[in-house]
């Protein structure tokens, strides 16, 4: 086997992470599509509807983020393990793992069901219309918290043991049969169904959640792993939650920033906001894309670092930043190319085509920006430097994002102003690493 990382290796895990991890936009997407092209004579309803979903679905996005960083941590681990030829030294950590985020999920659940119309009114600033509806989608989906945070740490392990494609499957089943369920409950079927518009959406997506858990659990017990239930905590347990938590600081602090992405564009209307949930599910869409080759990074990484192997890990990043790089190139002349046709799929109201327009120059100058940054995100993560990670968030969000978003919108309003604030956060993510990584082969290895 070879000490160094070639494309093929790089290639055997990135293509299926890529379609893999595409499918989760994708259903945002579906989602948007479908309730965007919602038959209506009030074109103002149908926008409602648009924003509702893009709100909804975002925190929903926002929480799993926060609440699954378990799946990195548990990732860097394995694939350590798999580096040191001992996998045994996991056995008993992946049960606990599975079952600490059940109780997870569980809390994630009661944190919010209770309190959802209070978040999409007064933390997210929606109108009263907006967020009547965004409650009625989240209610439904925030049953499956639970089997959602087990199936994306199951995915973890999956990564961990250098196997992408399990999870690939598992997320093109689910994405499948959410988007042929959301054309069904949505829309209707005839006799066969009536439309439930925003509620079948969110009841299509619940579905394809809970078939996506029994076939990780499925995968789970024919992979090589031999799984050992057992009271005594596993001693990494305390290592994996180490992780998890400043992981979690640090996705808390990166949803702050989206967040409040959608609160000023709330704040700068209904059309803004709309608009907004498009091209940021775009830019999500297309992250997902890039992060591929992060998931590559990730899993190779922590197994160089198994192995006590600095040569073969700046391979990993020189070969994976690359491929990011040419993905990203590849995007931007997709979007430059059908941006309108893009747009018109995901809404027909003409005031937001017209809005996209003058913000997608800036839409495109954030993909170069992402490779670069979420490629040094999957390294770290495969290296388990989680702290680093979180005090890289705080500080381009402190430094770089707010100042910018709060001094641009003092003098102006618009798009413009959330998406330059965007770019200059990415822009750090990116830099910072890239300079810090010398001096960690330096401190590790020398």
């Amino acid at each position: 086997m070879s000490k160094i990382p070639t494309y093929k290796t790089i290639f055997r895990l990135a293509i299926p992470a890529i379609f893999g991890g595409i499918v989760e936009p994708i259903l945002s997407l579906t989602d948007i599509a479908v309730v965007g092209n919602i038959p209506s004579n009030n074109p103002n309803l149908t926008i409602t509807s648009l924003a509702a979903v893009g709100l909804a679905g975002s925190l929903i996005s926002a929480l799993l983020w926060i609440f699954a960083q378990v799946k990195s941590a548990i990732s860097a681990l394995v694939s350590k393990a798999v580096g040191a030829n001992n996998l045994n030294s996991v056995a008993t950590l992946i049960p606990q793992m599975i079952l600490f985020n059940l109780g997870l999920g569980f809390l994630a659940f009661l944190l919010t069901y209770f309190s959802s119309s209070w978040i999409f009114t007064s933390l997210l600033s929606a109108s009263n219309a907006v967020a009547e509806q965004a409650v009625a989608y989240y209610d439904i989906r925030a049953f499956g918290f639970p089997i959602t945070l087990i199936t994306f740490s199951l995915f973890g392990v999956f990564r961990g043991l250098q196997n992408t494609y399990w999870a690939m499957i598992i997320s093109i089943v689910g994405g499948c049969l959410n988007i042929l369920l959301d054309f069904i409950l949505v829309l209707g079927l005839g006799d066969f169904c009536e439309p439930m518009g925003i509620e079948g959406a969110a009841i299509a997506s619940l579905i394809a959640q809970i078939v996506m858990f029994l076939l990780a659990i499925f995968f789970l017990l024919r992979s090589k792993v031999k799984l050992l239930f057992s009271n005594r905590i596993n001693q990494q347990f305390k290592v994996m939650m180490h992780m998890a938590v400043h992981l979690m600081v640090r996705t808390i602090t990166l949803n702050i920033a989206l967040v409040l992405t959608h609160k000023f564009a709330n704040k700068y209307g209904e059309i803004e906001a709309a608009t907004h949930t498009v091209l940021l599910n775009i830019w999500l869409f297309s992250a997902f894309f890039l992060d591929g080759f992060a998931t590559a990074a990730n899993a190779l990484s922590g197994k160089y670092l198994g192995q006590q192997n600095p040569t073969a890990l700046k391979e990993t990043l020189k070969k994976n930043m690359f491929l990011a790089f040419l993905v990203a190139l590849l995007l931007i002349v997709i979007f430059l190319l059908f941006h309108v046709e893009i747009i018109g799929v995901l809404a027909e109201d003409s005031r937001v085509t017209h809005l996209y327009k003058d913000v997608l120059f800036l839409f495109i100058l954030c993909l170069p920006l992402n490779a670069l940054a979420f490629t040094l995100d999957g390294v770290f993560k495969g290296l388990g430097e989680a702290k680093f990670l979180r005090n890289l968030l705080v500080i381009s969000t402190l430094f770089g994002f707010l100042p910018v978003l709060f001094i641009a919108d003092y003098f102006s309003v618009g798009l413009q102003v959330i998406w330059l604030a965007l770019i200059v956060w990415i822009f750090l993510r990116g830099l910072i690493p890239l300079i810090y990584f010398k001096t960690y082969l330096k401190r590790k290895f020398d």
